[in-house]
């Protein structure tokens, strides 16, 4: 049973009656037989779409989509009320289904061309929901959600013994008054924030994450509003339980600041950041589909799992069944996406119950590439709900905690609801958003730092689980992970960054004058299989704090458990298998990773391997001296077993303790130059300063020089007297480029001096004179073609654009001096009721002849039935390369409604007599363009020789006559259906009553 702690999704496939619907054109289909996905072609209806709308159906999308009218019946013995609603919505049934058909009709047949793994994610929700659909059916006693003690269960999916699996949220109803501030500095998420003891000011800016929940958030609520996006296509669970929980972890991950009286404590731990938000139904393929955006999410919180209870068969628990493999094949096929899920909060209560509260990982939370998330309260305690691992093979679970006991956050019943002061305030649902929290805001710190970029999925993962903060027993375990996130921690290692070395060369070393204390590095080594031609890196430990390696990939999907397996399958599900080990050339001695207690050991404490893939099955890996010999060399070789695949899988290797001799203060980005380069006026500097051991800025130095193009760089010749952060040019800087330079240095600790750094060029320091710009005679002159001459009397013209009603172009000064924005009107057309302009798109090196050319007064009487309101436009164009084609462009101040444009000439040949005759043009009245095409010799050139020139007169025409219509109409079968259907929805609108 998937459980809510995050959202149900539906998409594209068939819901039977008695669920929540999906609404028309959200490709939710509320029958166990259903039209094909193309039936969306009118979605503002809101309304299922299909042939087999029933009572119950048309109650479930009243509901789903009108939530206030919860006293709507529509079974048999409805009230009469009810009854008259429902006579209106089988008419609407009737006629949206008459719609679809006809919509439908021409594309039946036709296959989606969908290809890969998207598809694949597609084609195995439809599966699900189809089988849901069934049991449904086939049990109409079953309803597809339920609410129990204010959690909600759904449906998600039938299992291989034909059992139904819901899901739930994860959080439950302890209450304890703290606060999504409190869990933040659990974390030490402060430690980022200004005045934090890092520095910096790292809040979450310009950071989006993706929220997935079974229901969607109140956007309104005073701590999200502005701050939440709300994605297409989402219904959501309508229940108050799921729109509270989605609520309070969206506001747990983004809360805004600045919030008074019980908002003040519900400040989000990432709270500049904002979300985007879906429901869960059709998760893998939308996390898919949001990875792979070009703005896409990084990071994302998924607070809901299976339900853990009776419900699931033994076997699944700790399985590596279907969903887990579908979210690894998902998080595998992305390089920076990565998702956080609950472990859950069945510990004293589950399905498993000879376990202990150990082997309760199902569905999501047994994936390799997750993140899941445990529980403990505000004294670092264990909670007494949270999940514990293993996973059937073996694989640590949960692989980190945050505190998830009493987390005041927002709820829906308000804009101003809070839970602190009610209910649903404890839950691994609520840990895991301060988890993801965190890695937003790591994901943030590393890409201020590092020239935009962010980290591979794996590379925050091993960042973070290397960081932690121990709990429990000594090593990992099955209760804590790798333990409490420590957000100071692993931004401190992100400042410590030492310039990574070459990413694909199997051998190499990090140089001693070189380590700034800490190594984040993305590898893509391969070392050969059987460990037979190791791969390694040489480092240098700092002393007296210990050397902790870790090492993580993405692993591919693994085989998929199924009810056939025994229970408690110990069989592998790691694809790739890597091993490390350190050795400390000082002492000869060899470490080995932690070796994680499998499932028939796991109260035990984890021990460290004794010999090479001692600990198989794990896709993270830490080797920690505790006691390093300082400013020694240490080997950390890498290994691939003969069990993986040949091909290179990249590497993340994350490294603490390393020597920080030889660092030098440093400038982040490039130095800036504010203020206007001339003579007499002020240039001020800036820069960033940076230093990883948080050292004070000391006496950094600095210069103005002018900065000379030599080559592909610059020569510098400093000013004399310019050392000061500001400079005011004076005579002999004019004409010259100047630059700003900074030195960095330290006020103290070991910290050298760093090297220069300068900003970019200024512009040539100008005179003290001011030029501002001024418009030429062009302007404000009424032109039927595009300006080209006298634009500016004073200053340099801009690009020229055109409006509905003018060309606009502007005029730039110097010196510092003002700009001008100058405009010309187009020409009146003949009849003086609009104006107008005329332009040829130059291929081909087709001109208008402008001499030739003009709004004029038509040549002839237009066809019957038909009036030219703004008269005739003549157009002749020379130039052109004899026989092809040109577009071009008419613009008017307005354009009559059903219009249609004609042109004058001889229609078929050169024996036709001159008349007027429709002609294909695009008319686009909102921009108030007509755009035509026109061949040389061909229809529209009036000699009909392709000669180099095309004459002929156009007109836009107004009314009944045989004209080209560019506008697509309904068949007359979807014509009936419409009108119908909006009568049937005026019915409806008249019959309802909102509350």
């Amino acid at each position: 049973m998937r459980v809510m702690g995050g959202a149900i999704k539906r998409n594209l496939s068939c819901e039977p009656v008695g669920t929540n619907a999906r609404p028309f054109g959200q490709g939710h289909l509320p029958f166990p037989s259903c039209l094909p996905i193309g039936c969306r072609a009118m979605p503002s209806l809101g309304m299922p779409c299909g042939p087999m709308l029933s009572e119950g159906t048309l109650g479930l999308w009243a509901s789903a989509n009108h939530p206030h009218d919860t006293k709507m019946n529509f079974s048999s013995s409805a009230s009469p009320a009810g009854r008259k609603a429902q006579g209106t919505l089988t008419a609407v049934a009737l006629a949206t289904t008459m719609l679809c058909t006809a919509l439908l009709a021409p594309a039946q047949g036709q296959t989606s061309p969908s290809a890969g793994l998207a598809a694949e994610l597609q084609r195995r929700f439809d599966a699900q929901e189809a089988a849901v659909a069934r049991y449904l059916a086939d049990n109409p006693g079953t309803q597809r959600e339920v609410v129990r003690d204010g959690v909600v269960y759904r449906i998600v999916r039938i299992g291989s013994d034909g059992q139904p699996i819901y899901i739930k949220s994860k959080g439950s109803s302890r209450i304890d008054a703290r606060s999504n501030v409190e869990s933040g500095q659990l974390i030490k998420a402060d430690s980022l924030y200004p005045g934090g003891s890092l520095g910096v000011n790292i809040t979450g800016q310009n950071m989006v994450v993706g929220v997935w929940e079974p229901g969607l958030p109140r956007a309104t609520h005073e701590l999200l509003a502005g701050k939440v996006s709300l994605q297409a296509n989402q219904l959501g669970s309508i229940t108050d339980s799921a729109r509270n929980h989605a609520t309070h972890v969206t506001g747990t991950i983004v809360g805004k600041a600045g919030i008074t009286g019980n908002g003040a404590s519900a400040q989000g731990i990432a709270y500049s950041a904002s979300s985007r938000n879906w429901d869960s139904d059709n998760d893998t393929a939308e996390m898919y589909a949001a990875g792979l955006a070009v703005d896409g999410v990084q990071v994302s919180n998924h607070s809901y799992g299976y339900a853990n209870d009776n419900t699931i068969p033994v076997w699944q628990f700790g399985a590596y069944d279907s969903e887990s493999r579908a979210w690894d094949q998902v998080i595998s096929s992305l390089v920076f996406y990565q998702p956080f899920v609950a472990a859950g909060n069945e510990q004293q209560a589950n399905g498993n119950a000879s376990k202990g509260g150990y082997d309760l990982m199902t569905g999501a939370s047994a994936a390799k590439n997750v993140v899941t998330v445990g529980a403990v309260n505000a004294d670092k305690s264990m909670s007494d709900y949270s999940n514990w691992g293993p996973t059937d093979d073996g694989r640590l679970k949960p692989e980190i905690v945050a505190r998830g006991t009493g987390i005041n956050s927002a709820t829906a019943a308000s804009d101003t609801s809070y839970s602190g002061s009610g209910t649903d305030s404890s839950g691994t649902s609520y840990a895991t958003p301060a988890v993801t929290a965190g890695a937003l805001l790591l994901q943030q710190f590393f890409r201020t730092r590092y020239a935009g970029n962010y980290m591979r999925s794996e590379t925050l993962r091993a960042l973070m689980f290397g960081t932690a903060e121990d709990l429990g027993r000594p090593g990992p375990d099955h209760q804590f992970g790798w333990g409490l996130l420590n957000l100071q921690n692993a931004a401190t290692t992100i400042k410590q960054r030492t310039t990574p070395y070459g990413q694909s060369n199997c051998t190499g070393s990090y140089q001693a004058s070189d380590l700034r204390g800490a190594i984040i590095d993305e590898l893509s080594v391969n070392p050969d299989n059987n460990g037979a031609s190791a791969c390694y890196r040489s480092v240098y430990a700092r002393g007296g704090v210990p050397l902790v390696v870790n090492v993580a990939w993405n692993d591919d999907a693994g085989p998929e458990q199924t009810a056939a397996n025994p229970v408690d399958d110990t069989s592998s599900r790691v694809i790739y298998n890597f091993d490390i080990e350190v050795f400390e050339f000082a002492t000869g001695n060899t470490f080995r990773p932690w070796k994680i207690p499998d499932m028939a050991h796991r109260t035990d404490n984890a021990t460290l391997s004794t010999a090479a893939f001692d600990d198989m099955g794990q896709n993270f890996k830490q080797v920690i001296i505790a006691n390093p010999v300082a400013n020694t060399e240490y080997q950390v070789i890498f290994r691939k077993h003969s069990s993986s695949p040949a091909a290179t899988k990249p590497l993340a290797m994350v490294i603490t303790g390393t020597s920080i001799s030889n660092a030098r203060a440093e400038i982040r980005g490039t130095p800036a130059v504010t203020g206007t380069a001339q003579v007499g006026q002020v240039l001020a500097g800036s820069y960033n300063y940076w230093d990883f051991e948080d050292d004070t800025e000391g006496a950094s130095t600095y210069r103005w020089v002018w900065a000379t193009p030599a080559g592909r760089g610059v020569t510098r010749t400093s000013i004399a007297g310019a050392t000061a952060r500001n400079y005011t040019p004076v005579g002999t800087d004019q004409g010259k480029a100047l630059q700003f330079c900074v030195t960095p240095a330290a006020a103290a600790g070991n910290t050298g001096a760093g090297a220069e750094v300068c900003s970019g060029s200024t512009v040539a320091v100008a005179a003290t004179a001011l030029v501002n710009a001024s418009c030429g005679s062009a302007a404000n002159t009424a032109s039927a073609y595009q300006p080209t001459a006298n634009l500016c009397s004073v200053g340099t013209a801009g690009a020229v654009s055109a409006s509905t009603s003018s060309w606009s172009w502007s005029c730039s000064g110097s010196g510092g001096g003002n700009n001008a924005v100058c405009t010309a009107p187009f020409s009146s057309v003949a009849t003086g009721s609009a104006v107008g302009a005329i332009q040829s798109a130059s291929t081909n090196n087709w001109q208008v002849r402008t001499a030739s050319s003009g709004f004029v007064s038509p040549p002839a009487a237009p066809p019957s039935g038909v009036s030219f309101p703004q008269g005739a436009t003549k157009v002749v164009l020379d130039s052109g390369t004899a026989g092809t084609s040109t577009t071009v462009t008419l613009r008017f101040s307005n354009i009559p409604a059903g219009a249609q444009l004609y042109k004058y000439g001889k229609p078929t040949g050169l024996g036709d007599t001159n008349q007027w005759f429709p002609y294909p043009a695009t008319i686009d009245a909102q921009a108030g363009t007509v755009t035509y095409t026109l061949t040389d010799g061909q229809k529209g050139d009036n000699d009909w020789s392709p000669n180099g020139v095309i004459d002929d007169p156009v007109a836009l025409g107004v009314g009944a006559g045989g004209g080209v219509s560019g506008v697509p109409t309904l068949s007359g079968a979807a014509a009936l259906a419409l009108s119908v259907l909006l009568a049937a929805a005026s019915i409806l609108s008249l019959s309802r009553r909102r509350h």
